[in-house]
């Protein structure tokens, strides 16, 4: 074996090594990036859908990253695999745009707070007092006890009456004064 031999062979061996060794280190970089994102979730409360959604998206991305990292090391061009994985990733931002939009309402509702748990609130056509606001629903249960669980993206986009806050409304002056002329024909017996 010759001396430029063993060292294409020393050199690629060590290509080798540096990719094993950053694959190594992604997944360990994975499973504490789950953990965290786990842990946050749970103490905000989100529902148990939506974390697995979040943590299979972030195993994705970050496997799609590690992926293209490890190939650039052992020399493949990451330009096609980037091209093939940027088409993949807009097919599938299109087939949960419905999901994507409902988390994100979900997002502003709990941030903004335009109601609470409690409120009676009146979205679309539907009524009832808010038992819950997840991140991708609000769940309503109604005045014949039914529970119904109402989109995000639906309460975001429609006009919400709270009927919990509203103003007592004001006598109409008409009224009142018709209650003054009886009362004055008719006053009070002492």
């Amino acid at each position: 074996m010759t001396a430029g031999a063993l060292e294409a062979l020393i050199t690629a061996g060590w290509v080798q090594a540096q990719a094993l060794l950053i694959l190594i280190f992604s997944l360990v970089g994975m499973r504490l990036a789950l953990n965290w994102t786990g842990s946050a979730m749970r103490r905000a409360r989100v529902d148990a859908g939506t974390q697995i959604l979040v943590k299979r998206a972030l195993v994705v991305t970050w496997l799609v990253v590690t992926a293209v990292i490890v190939l650039g090391i052992l020399g493949v061009n990451p330009t096609g695999l980037l091209a093939v994985a940027g088409a993949v990733g807009l097919a599938f931002s299109l087939a949960i745009q419905d999901i994507l939009k409902n988390f994100f309402s979900g997002i502003y509702l709990l941030l903004e707070r335009p109601f609470r748990v409690g409120d009676t609130i009146s979205v679309k056509d539907q009524e009832g007092v808010v038992e819950n606001i997840g991140v991708r629903t609000t769940m309503l249960r109604t005045a014949e006890n039914i529970q119904v669980l109402v989109p995000n993206a639906l309460v975001f986009a429609e006009v919400v009456s709270n009927r919990t806050h509203a103003r007592p409304s004001q006598p109409d002056a008409a009224a009142a004064d018709g209650q003054r002329e009886s009362d004055q024909a008719h006053p009070a017996k002492a």
